[in-house]
């Protein structure tokens, strides 16, 4: 009964550990960045699906990829024009993953659309704080923080507020 007991324990401990909420790859985050960037510079991202959930809904736990769809409130469509690709490109590569160890409380979630219909490309970002809005998240999967100002939103998230 006890090496039952004990084996489920470490189990679980390892499962916290090795749990992909927890995980973050800055070099796979880092080429999926780049990756967009290019792609929206060579004109081959031809529109952004915008799901957000508003700051005000409070959640027992933080909201995960895995869930945001359920309580996304609001959904826009950001088609591209030539304009704006440079600006986007830039904003989009300032980003800069960095290591992230609490779980976000995710709000916005941006889906990169190519000219084909594929959605190669997904970016969250967290809730808004004191500190600004986006500054943890996920990219293509893995968990980051988003390196910008000591206070303030990525241009990523400045951009958008501009469109929205």
């Amino acid at each position: 009964m006890k090496f039952g007991r004990d084996s489920l324990v470490l189990a679980a401990c390892l499962a916290i550990v090795t749990s992909p909420a927890f995980a973050c790859d800055i070099g796979s985050a880092a080429a999926a960045i780049a990756s967009i960037g290019q792609k929206i510079q060579a004109g081959r991202i031809k529109r952004i699906d915008v799901l957000k959930i508003s700051d005000r809904l409070l959640a027992s736990i933080p909201i995960s990829p895995e869930h945001f769809s359920s309580y996304a409130s609001e959904r826009k469509t950001l088609v591209l024009a030539e304009r704006d690709a440079t600006e986007l490109a830039a904003a989009v590569k300032a980003l800069a993953p960095a290591r992230l160890s609490y779980q976000p409380d995710l709000r916005w979630q941006l889906v990169f659309v190519d000219d084909a219909g594929n959605k190669p490309h997904t970016i969250f970002f967290s809730k808004r704080y004191v500190q600004g809005r986006g500054r943890a998240g996920y990219v293509d999967g893995n968990m980051c923080a988003f390196s910008a100002a000591a206070i303030g939103s990525p241009a990523l998230v400045k951009w958008l507020l501009k469109r929205l």
